[in-house]
């Protein structure tokens, strides 16, 4: 017997329509099955709530009508008494109103869920990244603004643990790294006030030798704790002062020429195009930042050589680049050049703060 015969184009519609909810249906049993062993997620909670809201409206509409399918039923039993034909009449007659019916409030409520859903599961979703970002030693990750009252509070609360994590991790940082760099210098400040008391302040020249020691030892540990704690501050805070729209190629000029005593020393010569760029900034860090890149480069750049300085907009950034003709960096240190205490120790009046300051500071600005 053929169907289409029987129950018409309008009833094997129906019964595809069918197939595709037992389909939808078993997918997600799937993932509630999947979901008992991992968990609800709030998607999956907000669909089967309005799924079962749209069920209990369904039914409802279901009994207002009943009336009407109770009425055509009678009035096709006394036309035909054939049960499978009456089946397929009733069939015919109500079942697309009811596929429609049923479509309309499932689409709906499975849109209704995935945009309540998301407007409250993304958030979460980003917020767990930016925890485990957290967890894995990323004390900057940057938490996703918050989006309701609930999520704001969450999102609060992780905020106050970053900060605290970081700060925490920022002391213990600048204590280790004291008592590390702390060493040598100390040692030789000892060293040599032991030589003087057994008896080297007798001879005018050991004394003056040891005591220039000390005072050489003295400095660097000066040097030392301004830029430990500068760079400390620098970590733990932030640029804590208003940033202001600043000329960056005066602040360059400026450093070059209170750098002159240093290259005169040498017999150095600054070349290079300074573009007029102007940023949003803090005038002190961005001076410093640069005093430090010059300072790094008069102090490796061989005796009468060039040191080039560039100021110049690439795309939307301001881009400066201080380059020497030294011996350059070793293979080996070039990948973390720019952190804290990494040097090659050719020079003892180094600290290995200096670019760990100017990666600092240019992070703060927005750069790298």
């Amino acid at each position: 017997m053929d169907l289409s015969q029987l129950f018409g184009p309008r009833a094997l519609i129906l019964l595809a329509f069918g197939v595709v909810v037992l389909i939808g249906s078993a997918f997600v049993l799937s993932r509630v099955l999947k979901s008992l062993r991992h968990g609800f997620s709030v998607r999956l909670q907000l669909f089967l709530a309005i799924s079962f809201v749209t069920f209990i409206l369904a039914g409802l509409f279901g009994l207002l009508a009943f009336d009407r399918l109770q009425a055509r039923a009678a009035e096709v039993l006394s036309t035909d008494v054939s049960t499978l034909r009456v089946v397929a009449q009733l069939v015919a007659d109500f079942g697309p109103k009811l596929a429609v019916l049923s479509a309309s409030l499932g689409g709906g409520a499975a849109v209704a869920a995935y945009v309540l859903g998301r407007s409250l599961a993304a958030p979460l979703e980003r917020l767990i990244l930016a925890a485990e970002a957290i967890a894995r030693g990323e004390r900057r990750a940057v938490l996703p603004p918050p989006v309701g009252r609930e999520v704001r509070r969450l999102t609060d609360a992780f905020e106050s643990m970053r900060r605290s994590l970081e700060d925490r991790h920022a002391m213990e940082r600048f204590v280790a790294d004291l008592s590390h760099e702390l060493k040598n210098p100390v040692s030789a400040i000892r060293a040599a006030s032991e030589v003087l008391r057994e008896g080297a302040m007798e001879d005018p020249d050991a004394r003056e030798h040891f005591v220039k020691r000390i005072d050489e030892a003295g400095r660097r540990l000066e040097v030392l704790l301004h830029d430990l704690l500068a760079l400390s501050r620098l970590e733990a805070h932030g640029l804590e002062l208003e940033r202001v729209p600043v000329s960056l190629s005066a602040i360059i000029r400026s450093a070059i020429e209170a750098s002159d005593d240093r290259l005169s020393q040498k017999k150095l010569c600054i070349e290079g195009e300074l573009e007029d760029v102007s940023v949003r900034g803090n005038e002190r860090w961005l001076r410093r930042a640069i005093d430090n890149l010059l300072s790094n480069a008069v102090r490796y750049a061989p005796v009468a050589s060039v040191i080039e300085v560039t100021l110049r907009y690439i795309g939307d950034e301001a881009v400066v680049r201080v380059r020497d003709r030294g011996p350059g960096v070793a293979l080996k240190l070039r990948a973390r050049l720019f952190e804290r205490f990494v040097t090659d120790r050719l020079d003892a009046d180094g600290t290995g703060l200096g670019l760990a300051i100017v990666r600092s500071v240019a992070e703060h600005h927005g750069g790298t």
